[in-house]
């Protein structure tokens, strides 16, 4: 089979590490077409799958989550180059798999248009901390129209779409898969030399991974650090899609909260297994319902324990005190006494890292992934 696979970004984002992972192993031919040059264009080439840019205007792709009708407008000329530029495409190959929300917009019609069937990998929790209520009824209407079927990272994504009229019979379930071997592959020497860097006086590390993003609770990780103290906090990643201010803004929380020297910024980094591998713990602090969770089963993977956000896809990884911890969602309060469980009880504390990390060994491999999304197209040229 031939696939022709679309998204939006050349970032390297989850959505985008975990179509890497699908693309180099799924048995099939593979096609990129991505909206925009950069990393993740880079990695796909490195790895020999063809991979082509196509660009189609400033307002193409600058509807934003909270987008209303008259940006929706706006971005008709560009859509419509892009949507000519797919179909194009999509002739030379059997299937469309859009891998973002905007991507999925242009499959439909660049579908219809070139008669070939539709993929929806939906990694999004259509809700309205995410969207607003004009695009999740757009993205719904299109994909009881078109999609196939709809390949969802979590049942938690899952539940979300069919909430809003989603057609339950289009969904399957497929979580991304994560290769522990990078981890495995991480020195004891390289492990050392980066908690010197991070913090030479061997302080406890405590890290949160991710774009910086005011969903994804950043705020509420340095209020909780504040109430640690002795604890080192390391955030990782950078602020995308417009979202520079908010970056700023943890700088200034930080000093405002007297802990700018226990609060370390790293920015983006590609050195993510060695980086979790040299933390003490690790926290997800999500606001909002995270989709799946890939950090959390990151954090795992290295071995360490594991704080979540007790919402969306973290409730399908973490079993609360067996594989990891759980906290109620924005309350600084209860991760810095999480965060006090964990720390202060070593041993019950490697215990559950331990079984955390049998946990994602057994559950998110990428071969499980593939199994699980070659049974989708499956469903979807037999049906």
């Amino acid at each position: 089979m031939k696939i022709l696979y679309v998204d939006q970004t050349a970032e390297l984002g989850g959505g985008e590490l975990s179509l890497y992972a699908e693309v180099t192993h799924l048995p099939h031919s593979a096609s990129v077409l991505l909206f925009e040059d950069g990393p993740f264009r880079e990695m796909l080439a490195k790895a020999n799958i063809p991979v082509e840019v196509i660009t189609a205007g400033d307002n193409a792709l600058t509807v934003r989550r909270e987008g209303g009708v008259l940006a929706i407008i706006r971005s008709f000329p560009g859509v419509i180059r892009l949507v000519r530029k797919v179909a194009a495409q999509a002739r030379k190959h059997d299937l469309i798999y859009a891998n973002s929300q905007k991507a999925f917009v242009i499959g439909c019609f660049a579908s219809a248009l070139s008669g070939r069937p539709l993929v929806w990998r939906l990694r999004d929790v259509l809700d309205a901390s995410h969207f607003s209520p004009l695009l999740r009824r757009i993205a719904v209407i299109l994909a009881n129209w078109k999609a196939g079927r709809v390949i969802v990272n979590s049942v938690a994504t899952g539940q979300a779409f069919v909430a809003l009229g989603g057609k339950a019979d289009k969904i399957s379930v497929a979580y991304p898969g994560i290769d522990e071997a990078p981890f495995l592959a991480v020195s004891p020497a390289a492990i050392a030399q980066l908690r010197r860097e991070i913090s030479p006086e061997n302080a406890t590390l405590i890290g949160i991974f991710g774009r910086l993003a005011a969903w994804k609770g950043q705020a509420v990780f340095i209020d909780a650090i504040a109430r640690r103290p002795n604890a080192v906090g390391v955030i990782v990643g950078a602020a995308l899609f417009g979202e520079e201010d908010y970056a700023q803004e943890l700088h200034r929380q930080a000093q405002a909260l007297g802990i700018a020297h226990r609060v370390i910024f790293l920015g983006f980094r590609r050195d993510i297994p060695a980086l979790m591998r040299a933390m003490d713990l690790v926290v997800h602090s999500s606001i909002a319902p995270e989709p799946f969770g890939r950090v959390v089963v990151e954090g795992m993977l290295s071995g360490n324990p594991v704080i979540g956000s007790a919402a969306g896809g973290v409730l399908e990884i973490i079993e609360h005190g067996k594989t990891g911890w759980l906290f109620e969602p924005g309350n600084a309060d209860a991760l810095a006494q999480t965060l006090a469980l964990v720390l202060d009880h070593p041993a019950q504390t490697a215990a559950v890292a331990q079984a955390g990390r049998l946990h994602a060994c057994a559950t998110f491999t990428v071969a499980a992934t593939v199994k699980q999304i070659d049974a989708a197209l499956e469903l979807l040229f037999t049906s």
